[in-house]
Protein backbone atom coordinates (compact mmCIF):
# COMPACT_ATOMS: atom_id res chain seq x y z
CA UNK A 1 0.00 0.00 0.00
CA UNK A 2 1.42 3.07 -0.84
CA UNK A 3 0.53 6.77 0.45
CA UNK A 4 -1.80 8.15 -1.70
CA UNK A 5 0.15 10.69 -4.27
CA UNK A 6 -1.26 14.40 -3.98
CA UNK A 7 0.14 17.47 -5.92
CA UNK A 8 0.85 19.12 -2.38
CA UNK A 9 4.61 19.05 -1.44
CA UNK A 10 5.01 15.98 1.22
CA UNK A 11 5.27 17.58 4.70
CA UNK A 12 6.67 14.92 6.46
CA UNK A 13 8.95 15.94 9.03
CA UNK A 14 12.51 17.10 8.18
CA UNK A 15 11.17 20.03 6.26
CA UNK A 16 15.05 22.06 6.56
CA UNK A 17 16.56 19.19 4.71
CA UNK A 18 14.37 19.95 1.59
CA UNK A 19 14.49 23.29 2.15
CA UNK A 20 18.20 23.12 2.50
CA UNK A 21 18.68 21.22 -0.46
CA UNK A 22 16.92 24.11 -2.57
CA UNK A 23 19.11 26.30 -1.23
CA UNK A 24 22.30 24.10 -2.07
CA UNK A 25 20.99 23.40 -5.49
CA UNK A 26 20.04 27.33 -6.02
CA UNK A 27 23.58 28.17 -5.26
CA UNK A 28 24.66 25.93 -7.99
CA UNK A 29 22.53 27.08 -10.57
CA UNK A 30 23.89 30.46 -10.26
CA UNK A 31 27.21 28.48 -10.02
CA UNK A 32 27.09 27.54 -13.24
CA UNK A 33 26.08 30.51 -14.94
CA UNK A 34 28.95 32.81 -12.93
CA UNK A 35 31.87 29.70 -13.87
CA UNK A 36 30.95 28.98 -16.89
CA UNK A 37 34.14 26.85 -17.35
CA UNK A 38 33.31 24.54 -14.71
CA UNK A 39 29.73 24.36 -14.98
CA UNK A 40 29.64 20.70 -14.76
CA UNK A 41 30.57 20.57 -11.27
CA UNK A 42 27.68 22.19 -9.60
CA UNK A 43 25.93 20.80 -12.29
CA UNK A 44 26.45 17.37 -10.93
CA UNK A 45 26.19 18.68 -7.56
CA UNK A 46 22.56 19.38 -8.14
CA UNK A 47 22.11 16.09 -9.47
CA UNK A 48 23.96 13.98 -7.32
CA UNK A 49 22.55 15.79 -4.11
CA UNK A 50 19.33 15.25 -5.79
CA UNK A 51 19.59 11.40 -6.16
CA UNK A 52 20.94 10.96 -2.37
CA UNK A 53 18.16 13.47 -0.77
CA UNK A 54 15.30 11.49 -2.46
CA UNK A 55 16.86 8.28 -1.01
CA UNK A 56 16.09 9.36 2.18
CA UNK A 57 12.66 11.04 1.51
CA UNK A 58 11.08 9.35 -0.88
CA UNK A 59 8.48 11.88 -1.62
CA UNK A 60 5.41 11.09 -3.26
CA UNK A 61 5.22 10.94 -6.94
CA UNK A 62 3.96 14.18 -8.76
CA UNK A 63 6.04 16.35 -6.38
CA UNK A 64 8.94 14.64 -7.54
CA UNK A 65 7.90 14.71 -11.20
CA UNK A 66 7.24 18.38 -11.10
CA UNK A 67 10.36 19.04 -9.05
CA UNK A 68 13.07 16.82 -12.03
CA UNK A 69 10.84 18.51 -14.82
CA UNK A 70 11.85 21.84 -13.08
CA UNK A 71 16.00 20.90 -12.39
CA UNK A 72 16.05 19.61 -16.03
CA UNK A 73 14.39 22.92 -17.84
CA UNK A 74 16.96 24.72 -15.89
CA UNK A 75 19.90 22.86 -15.77
CA UNK A 76 19.39 22.47 -19.80
CA UNK A 77 18.97 26.05 -20.13
CA UNK A 78 21.81 27.18 -18.37
CA UNK A 79 23.44 24.95 -20.60
CA UNK A 80 22.42 26.02 -24.02
CA UNK A 81 23.37 29.54 -22.95
CA UNK A 82 26.98 28.36 -21.99
CA UNK A 83 26.77 26.31 -25.68
CA UNK A 84 25.79 29.93 -27.35
CA UNK A 85 28.72 31.82 -25.31
CA UNK A 86 30.98 28.95 -26.65
CA UNK A 87 32.13 28.10 -23.28
CA UNK A 88 31.13 24.37 -23.56
CA UNK A 89 30.89 22.08 -26.48
CA UNK A 90 27.27 21.05 -27.03
CA UNK A 91 27.52 17.55 -26.23
CA UNK A 92 27.62 18.46 -23.01
CA UNK A 93 23.84 18.97 -23.51
CA UNK A 94 23.32 15.31 -23.43
CA UNK A 95 24.01 14.86 -19.57
CA UNK A 96 21.01 16.39 -19.06
CA UNK A 97 18.38 13.46 -20.19
CA UNK A 98 21.38 11.30 -19.05
CA UNK A 99 21.10 12.10 -15.56
CA UNK A 100 16.99 12.64 -15.45
CA UNK A 101 16.74 8.64 -16.90
CA UNK A 102 19.19 7.85 -14.02
CA UNK A 103 17.22 9.50 -11.07
CA UNK A 104 14.11 8.45 -12.72
CA UNK A 105 15.18 4.93 -12.38
CA UNK A 106 16.01 5.40 -9.05
CA UNK A 107 13.05 6.60 -8.53
CA UNK A 108 11.09 3.79 -9.73
CA UNK A 109 13.31 1.45 -7.54
CA UNK A 110 12.65 3.45 -4.55
CA UNK A 111 8.97 3.89 -4.88
CA UNK A 112 9.05 -0.43 -5.17
CA UNK A 113 10.93 -0.93 -2.02
CA UNK A 114 8.32 1.85 -0.79
CA UNK A 115 5.50 -0.35 -1.87
CA UNK A 116 6.88 -3.89 -0.95
CA UNK A 117 7.94 -2.09 2.79
CA UNK A 118 4.54 -1.06 3.48
CA UNK A 119 2.94 -4.43 2.11
CA UNK A 120 5.02 -5.99 4.05
CA UNK A 121 4.07 -3.81 7.24
CA UNK A 122 0.39 -4.38 6.15
CA UNK A 123 0.97 -8.24 6.71
CA UNK A 124 2.83 -7.47 9.83
CA UNK A 125 -0.33 -5.57 11.10
CA UNK A 126 -2.57 -8.06 9.96
CA UNK A 127 -0.64 -11.11 11.47
CA UNK A 128 -0.05 -9.42 14.56
CA UNK A 129 -3.98 -8.77 14.67
CA UNK A 130 -4.75 -12.52 13.88
CA UNK A 131 -2.54 -13.56 16.29
CA UNK A 132 -4.29 -11.57 18.80
CA UNK A 133 -7.51 -12.57 17.88
CA UNK A 134 -6.53 -15.82 18.22
CA UNK A 135 -5.40 -15.18 21.61
CA UNK A 136 -8.50 -13.94 23.22
CA UNK A 137 -10.42 -16.76 20.91
CA UNK A 138 -8.18 -19.68 22.89
CA UNK A 139 -8.75 -17.91 26.12
CA UNK A 140 -12.35 -17.54 25.86
CA UNK A 141 -12.40 -21.16 24.58
CA UNK A 142 -10.31 -22.45 27.83
CA UNK A 143 -12.73 -20.33 30.18
CA UNK A 144 -15.99 -21.56 28.24
CA UNK A 145 -14.70 -25.15 28.74
CA UNK A 146 -14.03 -25.63 32.14
CA UNK A 147 -17.06 -23.88 33.64
CA UNK A 148 -19.00 -26.65 32.82
CA UNK A 149 -16.50 -28.99 32.85
CA UNK A 150 -15.88 -27.89 36.78
CA UNK A 151 -19.73 -28.05 37.45
CA UNK A 152 -20.04 -31.21 36.05
CA UNK A 153 -17.43 -32.88 38.17
CA UNK A 154 -18.67 -31.18 41.35
CA UNK A 155 -22.07 -32.57 40.74
CA UNK A 156 -20.44 -36.30 40.12
CA UNK A 157 -18.38 -35.98 43.62
CA UNK A 158 -21.78 -35.33 44.93
CA UNK A 159 -23.24 -37.83 43.14
CA UNK A 160 -20.65 -40.16 44.22
CA UNK A 161 -21.21 -39.71 48.08
CA UNK A 162 -25.27 -39.21 47.65
CA UNK A 163 -27.48 -41.62 49.25
CA UNK A 164 -30.99 -39.58 48.68
CA UNK A 165 -32.05 -41.17 45.49
CA UNK A 166 -33.95 -37.84 45.09
CA UNK A 167 -30.47 -35.90 45.27
CA UNK A 168 -28.94 -38.33 43.36
CA UNK A 169 -31.09 -37.44 40.21
CA UNK A 170 -30.80 -33.75 40.40
CA UNK A 171 -27.18 -33.77 40.37
CA UNK A 172 -27.45 -36.70 37.32
CA UNK A 173 -29.55 -33.97 35.69
CA UNK A 174 -27.04 -30.92 36.50
CA UNK A 175 -24.00 -33.62 35.03
CA UNK A 176 -25.95 -34.36 31.75
CA UNK A 177 -26.97 -31.12 30.86
CA UNK A 178 -23.62 -29.57 31.63
CA UNK A 179 -22.14 -32.78 28.92
CA UNK A 180 -24.60 -31.39 26.70
CA UNK A 181 -23.34 -27.90 27.04
CA UNK A 182 -19.94 -29.39 26.28
CA UNK A 183 -21.36 -31.00 23.11
CA UNK A 184 -23.01 -28.47 21.76
CA UNK A 185 -19.76 -25.95 22.45
CA UNK A 186 -17.31 -28.76 20.95
CA UNK A 187 -19.92 -28.72 17.98
CA UNK A 188 -20.18 -25.66 17.18
CA UNK A 189 -15.98 -25.30 17.33
CA UNK A 190 -15.68 -27.77 14.92
CA UNK A 191 -18.40 -25.77 12.63
CA UNK A 192 -16.09 -22.33 12.80
CA UNK A 193 -12.61 -24.33 12.48
CA UNK A 194 -14.29 -26.29 9.26
CA UNK A 195 -15.99 -23.13 7.66
CA UNK A 196 -12.50 -22.47 5.41
CA UNK A 197 -13.09 -26.26 3.82
CA UNK A 198 -14.19 -26.32 0.20
CA UNK A 199 -16.51 -29.19 1.58
CA UNK A 200 -18.23 -26.64 3.90
CA UNK A 201 -21.47 -26.29 1.91
CA UNK A 202 -23.21 -28.29 -0.36
CA UNK A 203 -25.39 -25.95 -2.14
CA UNK A 204 -28.67 -26.62 -4.06
CA UNK A 205 -31.58 -24.23 -4.84
CA UNK A 206 -33.91 -24.18 -2.17
CA UNK A 207 -37.00 -22.50 -1.04
CA UNK A 208 -36.75 -20.18 1.82
CA UNK A 209 -40.35 -20.09 3.07
CA UNK A 210 -40.18 -23.90 4.33
CA UNK A 211 -37.14 -23.43 5.93
CA UNK A 212 -38.43 -20.72 8.37
CA UNK A 213 -42.21 -23.12 8.61
CA UNK A 214 -39.66 -25.08 9.96
CA UNK A 215 -37.68 -23.66 12.18
CA UNK A 216 -40.91 -22.28 13.48
CA UNK A 217 -42.49 -25.52 13.85
CA UNK A 218 -39.02 -26.69 15.99
CA UNK A 219 -39.35 -23.48 18.47
CA UNK A 220 -42.97 -23.86 18.70
CA UNK A 221 -43.22 -25.82 22.23
CA UNK A 222 -40.65 -22.22 23.75
CA UNK A 223 -42.98 -19.76 25.15
CA UNK A 224 -42.95 -16.78 23.08
CA UNK A 225 -45.72 -14.85 20.62
CA UNK A 226 -44.22 -16.69 17.56
CA UNK A 227 -45.01 -14.98 14.25
CA UNK A 228 -44.98 -15.76 10.44
CA UNK A 229 -44.29 -12.54 8.80
CA UNK A 230 -43.77 -11.73 5.13
CA UNK A 231 -42.66 -14.46 2.96
CA UNK A 232 -42.18 -13.45 -0.51
CA UNK A 233 -41.16 -16.31 -2.65
CA UNK A 234 -37.81 -16.38 -2.97
CA UNK A 235 -34.94 -19.40 -4.22
CA UNK A 236 -31.37 -19.09 -2.38
CA UNK A 237 -28.45 -21.23 -4.15
CA UNK A 238 -28.00 -22.73 -0.10
CA UNK A 239 -26.45 -25.55 1.83
CA UNK A 240 -30.28 -26.49 3.64
CA UNK A 241 -28.64 -27.84 6.86
CA UNK A 242 -26.21 -24.98 7.40
CA UNK A 243 -29.15 -22.45 6.29
CA UNK A 244 -31.32 -23.98 9.14
CA UNK A 245 -28.58 -24.36 11.60
CA UNK A 246 -27.89 -20.13 10.65
CA UNK A 247 -31.59 -19.37 11.06
CA UNK A 248 -31.87 -21.80 14.64
CA UNK A 249 -28.85 -19.53 16.02
CA UNK A 250 -30.72 -16.22 15.40
CA UNK A 251 -33.63 -17.39 16.83
CA UNK A 252 -31.90 -18.77 19.54
CA UNK A 253 -30.23 -15.00 20.18
CA UNK A 254 -33.68 -14.03 20.16
CA UNK A 255 -35.09 -16.76 22.83
CA UNK A 256 -32.13 -15.53 25.28
CA UNK A 257 -32.96 -12.27 24.82
CA UNK A 258 -36.84 -12.15 25.15
CA UNK A 259 -39.28 -12.66 27.43
CA UNK A 260 -42.55 -15.18 26.84
CA UNK A 261 -44.47 -12.02 26.94
CA UNK A 262 -42.37 -10.87 23.78
CA UNK A 263 -43.16 -11.48 19.91
CA UNK A 264 -39.94 -13.22 17.47
CA UNK A 265 -41.03 -13.02 13.95
CA UNK A 266 -39.77 -14.86 10.50
CA UNK A 267 -39.77 -13.33 7.64
CA UNK A 268 -38.02 -13.40 3.84
CA UNK A 269 -38.51 -10.65 1.66
CA UNK A 270 -37.06 -10.54 -2.24
CA UNK A 271 -35.50 -6.80 -3.16
CA UNK A 272 -32.39 -6.55 -4.80
CA UNK A 273 -31.25 -9.62 -2.53
CA UNK A 274 -33.20 -12.19 -0.55
CA UNK A 275 -33.50 -10.94 3.08
CA UNK A 276 -34.48 -13.83 5.64
CA UNK A 277 -35.10 -11.73 8.92
CA UNK A 278 -35.41 -12.95 12.57
CA UNK A 279 -36.62 -10.10 14.74
CA UNK A 280 -37.78 -9.58 18.40
CA UNK A 281 -39.73 -7.40 20.82
CA UNK A 282 -36.94 -7.95 23.68
CA UNK A 283 -34.46 -6.12 25.49
CA UNK A 284 -32.37 -5.06 22.55
CA UNK A 285 -28.60 -4.45 22.49
CA UNK A 286 -26.87 -1.20 24.06
CA UNK A 287 -25.11 0.60 21.07
CA UNK A 288 -21.49 -0.02 22.50
CA UNK A 289 -21.84 -3.47 22.95
CA UNK A 290 -22.88 -3.64 18.89
CA UNK A 291 -19.52 -4.21 17.22
CA UNK A 292 -18.54 -7.00 19.82
CA UNK A 293 -21.52 -9.16 19.43
CA UNK A 294 -20.59 -11.14 16.07
CA UNK A 295 -17.04 -11.92 17.88
CA UNK A 296 -16.30 -15.39 18.60
CA UNK A 297 -18.10 -15.81 22.23
CA UNK A 298 -18.91 -12.22 22.35
CA UNK A 299 -21.95 -11.63 24.09
CA UNK A 300 -23.80 -8.41 25.78
CA UNK A 301 -23.16 -7.83 28.79
CA UNK A 302 -26.95 -8.32 29.73
CA UNK A 303 -26.61 -11.75 28.44
CA UNK A 304 -23.27 -12.50 30.42
CA UNK A 305 -25.13 -11.75 33.75
CA UNK A 306 -28.75 -13.73 33.16
CA UNK A 307 -27.77 -16.49 30.72
CA UNK A 308 -25.10 -19.24 31.82
CA UNK A 309 -26.19 -21.12 29.10
CA UNK A 310 -25.15 -18.76 26.60
CA UNK A 311 -22.11 -19.65 24.55
CA UNK A 312 -21.33 -16.50 22.88
CA UNK A 313 -20.71 -18.65 19.22
CA UNK A 314 -24.37 -18.34 17.82
CA UNK A 315 -24.17 -14.94 15.76
CA UNK A 316 -20.26 -15.91 14.85
CA UNK A 317 -21.92 -18.91 13.42
CA UNK A 318 -24.87 -17.15 11.64
CA UNK A 319 -21.93 -14.36 10.06
CA UNK A 320 -19.79 -17.53 9.32
CA UNK A 321 -22.46 -19.09 7.36
CA UNK A 322 -23.94 -16.03 5.74
CA UNK A 323 -20.49 -15.14 4.06
CA UNK A 324 -19.62 -18.69 3.24
CA UNK A 325 -22.38 -18.38 0.91
CA UNK A 326 -21.28 -14.97 -0.48
CA UNK A 327 -23.58 -12.87 1.44
CA UNK A 328 -23.76 -10.94 4.89
CA UNK A 329 -25.68 -10.68 8.25
CA UNK A 330 -26.91 -7.14 8.83
CA UNK A 331 -29.03 -6.14 12.23
CA UNK A 332 -30.36 -3.61 13.76
CA UNK A 333 -31.05 -2.85 17.63
CA UNK A 334 -32.53 -0.37 19.60
CA UNK A 335 -32.05 -0.66 23.70
CA UNK A 336 -36.05 -1.55 25.03
CA UNK A 337 -37.55 -2.43 21.68
CA UNK A 338 -35.97 -5.05 20.21
CA UNK A 339 -33.41 -6.25 17.82
CA UNK A 340 -33.85 -7.63 14.07
CA UNK A 341 -31.20 -9.66 12.80
CA UNK A 342 -30.65 -10.30 8.92
CA UNK A 343 -29.31 -12.84 6.29
CA UNK A 344 -28.46 -11.37 2.85
CA UNK A 345 -28.07 -13.50 0.48
CA UNK A 346 -28.14 -13.40 -3.54
CA UNK A 347 -31.36 -15.34 -5.16
CA UNK A 348 -30.84 -18.44 -7.24
CA UNK A 349 -30.42 -17.62 -11.02
CA UNK A 350 -32.91 -19.32 -13.73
Amino acid sequence: MTRPDRWAWPVRGLLWVDIAWAIFAIANLVGMLVFATWETVPFHFIWVSLTILYGFRVWRLKPTLWLLGAIIVMTAAILIVDIARGTQPIDELTEVPLMSAMFLAMVWHARRRLVATEAMRHVSDENLRLLERERRFIQNASHELRTPITVAIGHAELLQRANDPATMAADARVVLEELMRLRRLSERLLLLAAAEHPDFLHKRPIEVEPVLVEVLHRWSPTQRQWRLGATDEAVVEADADRLALAIDALVENAVKHTTPEDWIELSVRRNDAVEITVADSGAGIPPEELEHIFERFGRSEASRQSDREGLGLGLSIVKTIAEAHGGRLRMRSQLGKGSAFEIVLAEAKG
